[in-house]
């Protein structure tokens, strides 16, 4: 068995998220009838389904009649060629002694346009409809690498300006998705301000959509025409709604269950547990790499003890880690804990492991090194 389960992008069995779907859909006809655009934002820790939540909210804007392009990537902001191609928009740059004069269109029926500013703005402005357009950004953090980057700075900026100001003279609106650190990389190219309708902090599904996806999984994936609620119960529990963490449990149910006949025996739900948990404990080792064994212990002491959710500020992460390392390593530590979910922002400043069972699983690691040293 390969313990670690990599499921990204849309979700077979999607259930739940009302509470994002509804805003979303207001927040389209919202700005269709003002011809505006708007920036709408979903952040969260790994694993808590942003993917495929962004995929359910591009068909819920199909639906309402949006045009919808996926698949954008931060650099497409300031490089004309790259949003060209992912907009389907024909483009020439006319080119004379190595210098761009300028972009050539090709109009619908032939015709040829000459736009002498060769922008990323006009490109979408040629692309959006008059119903609307989505444009969906996954990883949105990392428009924060576009920073101190000169033109390539300037030019994304100034897009992403006039989609969130929604001055393209058309209902566009930018999709995005990313890590806690989403709305601080927006700040980065001076996009400072999110209306709190357009910005969403993912967290876990609520406990009926998290059974209502492993049940969906055991009939459909599974062969199991009823399966019996304990087992249902039972693997629920250690998810804690975290889309990733379901189909850990998911993934291992398929195995233990074609290894039995598809028959959903205590022994064949033990198997599947430990098999979940295993593939749980295979992805937090993969969302700490980087942070040294020793470092994660330092963050596990800030928490032991706390219930899980708990918070902690972060001159006082900071502080511990500096205990040992230098200033500039600790922050290092801090940034990259934070980057890849160990660590995530609240709404008040504070900061907490997002996953009860990740803080479970630091501090199992904490005391396992503690009492490895009372042996010696």
């Amino acid at each position: 068995m390969e313990a670690f389960t990599e499921y990204r992008g849309p979700a077979e069995f999607f259930h739940g998220r009302d509470e994002v779907i509804n805003p979303f859909v207001r927040a389209l006809m919202h700005y269709r009838a003002k011809n505006r655009g708007t920036t709408f934002i979903i952040k969260g820790p790994p694993g808590s389904g942003k993917t495929a939540l962004l995929f359910e909210l591009s068909e819920h804007a199909k639906t309402n009649g949006y045009a919808v392009k996926g698949s954008l990537n931060a650099p497409d902001f300031h490089d004309p060629a790259r949003m060209a191609a992912k907009l389907e928009v024909p483009y020439t740059p006319r080119k004379s002694g190595g210098w761009n004069l300028g972009v050539q269109w090709l109009g619908w029926r032939g015709k040829k346009e000459t736009e002498m500013q060769s922008d990323v703005v006009n490109i979408i402005k040629k692309a959006a409809p008059a119903e609307g357009l989505i444009l969906v950004l996954d990883e949105a953090q990392h428009l924060a690498k576009l920073a101190g980057r000169g033109d390539d700075e300037e030019r994304a900026a100034a897009t992403l300006d006039m989609i969130h100001n929604g001055e393209l003279g058309a209902p566009v609106i930018l999709l995005a998705g990313g890590l806690g650190t989403t709305e601080l990389a927006f700040e980065s190219l001076g996009i400072s301000w999110i209306e709190d309708s357009c910005r969403v902090r993912l967290g876990p599904l609520d406990p009926k959509s998290t059974r209502a996806v492993i049940h969906d999984h055991h009939v459909h994936r599974c062969g199991l025409d009823s399966p019996p609620q304990g087992w249902i119960e039972s693997l629920a529990e250690p998810t804690h709604g975290w889309p990733h963490h379901i189909m850990c449990f998911v993934e291992s149910a398929k195995e233990c269950l074609a290894a039995s006949n598809h028959e959903p025996t205590p022994r064949s739900l033990q198997h599947t547990v430990e098999r979940g948990r295993q593939r749980q404990m295979a992805y937090y080792n993969v969302r700490a790499h980087g942070i040294t064994k020793n470092q994660r212990c330092i963050i596990a002491s800030l928490f032991e003890g706390l219930p899980t959710g708990a918070t902690v500020e972060k001159e006082d992460i900071i502080r511990s880690i500096k205990s040992q390392y230098s200033e500039k390593d600790a922050m290092g530590v801090f940034e990259r804990a934070l980057r890849q979910g160990i660590l995530d922002e609240r709404p008040d400043g504070a900061f907490a492991i997002p996953i009860p069972s990740m803080q479970r699983w630091l501090v199992d690691l904490l005391n396992k090194g503690k009492s490895m040293d009372a042996k010696k």
